[in-house]
């Protein structure tokens, strides 16, 4: 373990000279240097900026990706992202796109605005350790040496992409009343104000160690007889439930509310996927524009204004689904 530690902090080491390069303003620098006032360990860096012309080639600093192909990992060096796909993020006006870890979790912008990116704390990364440990040679190594860590590194990097010609040029981070965290905020709070208490919704789940399943003593054909639906979809494969008890999994929890999809295993709750800042209608707004609705056949405004009107709905409503296997 203290090996790959070591390689991990040659890896950022490396990553650092990189930014001496290339570097640009990261969305949270100087938060992991505050929280991290006491640790032996703190990085905070810049962004490392990449900039992908129109045939899809990166370049660092002005210089082609390829002159760093000693500092970089193996590949990297080599990467282009092809004329089509530049094309198409262009057309669909998505300029930049920044990965960036800070204390609380893991960021992830487009056009200056987060999408639904991974929130945690201190207890939820170590259940995430211990999850780890469950998976024991299925999980990367990696990720149990970088775990400790992660939230005394705060680090980044952005990928910018050519802009269409007459398009206004978009920060690299995006705030105020513009921004879609500001209009998620708003909304909530007024459906909030007209419904007076969240909705809440709690189903549990019973498996057994055939994938089938019931809730509250009723069977998956049951309901589906019941109600038309495919409830039947809902059974797992035996072999799956099977690995998750053998594994010393009980039970597993999914839950929404207004900071966004809690999952627990075993009661001990994993990483947040957050979507209290109006992730959900940046990304709504960024697929709109890709024109991934009108390619599902889809009156992408109508469908546009639907989904809007029921965020507030979805993200202020607390649902729960308890899953409980069978125990070994």
């Amino acid at each position: 373990m203290a090996v790959k530690r070591f390689l991990l902090l040659v890896s950022l080491a490396i990553f650092a000279s990189l930014l001496l390069t290339g570097c640009g303003a990261r969305a949270g620098a100087g938060e992991t240097a505050a929280a991290a006032s006491d640790a032996a360990l703190a990085v905070d860096l810049p962004a490392l900026t990449i900039d992908f012309d129109a045939n899809g080639a990166p370049s660092l600093g002005g210089a082609p990706l390829s002159s760093f192909a000693a500092l970089l990992p193996a590949g990297l060096a080599d990467l282009n992202l092809g004329s089509d796909v530049v094309g198409q993020l262009t057309a669909a006006n998505i300029q930049h796109i920044q990965i960036t870890t800070v204390p609380t979790g893991l960021l992830i912008l487009v056009n200056g605005e987060p999408i639904p990116s991974l929130r945690w704390d201190s207890e939820k990364l170590a259940n995430l350790g211990d999850v780890v440990d469950l998976l024991g040679p299925a999980a990367p190594p990696v990720i149990k040496a970088v775990l400790p860590i992660i939230s005394d590194v705060g680090v980044g990097v952005a990928l910018r992409f050519p802009v269409a010609q007459g398009a206004d040029m978009i920060p690299m981070q995006v705030a105020g009343d513009a921004s879609a965290a500001a209009t998620a905020r708003a909304a909530q709070q007024a459906f909030a104000a007209e419904i007076g208490v969240a909705p809440v919704i709690r189903i549990p789940v019973v498996y057994d160690i055939e994938g089938n399943y019931t809730v509250q003593g009723i069977t998956d054909a049951e309901w589906q007889a019941l109600t038309g639906a495919p409830f039947g979809q809902l059974k797992l494969d035996g072999n799956l439930v099977k690995d998750a008890v053998a594994a010393g999994i009980t039970g597993a929890t999914v839950r929404t509310d207004a900071e966004g999809i809690h999952i627990a295993l075993n009661g001990k709750e994993l990483p947040v996927l957050g979507w209290a800042e109006g992730e959900l209608s940046h990304l709504l707004k960024l697929a709109a524009g890709a024109g991934m609705l009108d390619a599902a056949d889809m009156d992408a405004a109508a469908l546009t204004q639907v989904v809007d009107a029921l965020l507030p709905v979805i993200q202020s409503s607390n649902i729960e689904i308890n899953v409980t296997f069978p125990s070994q």
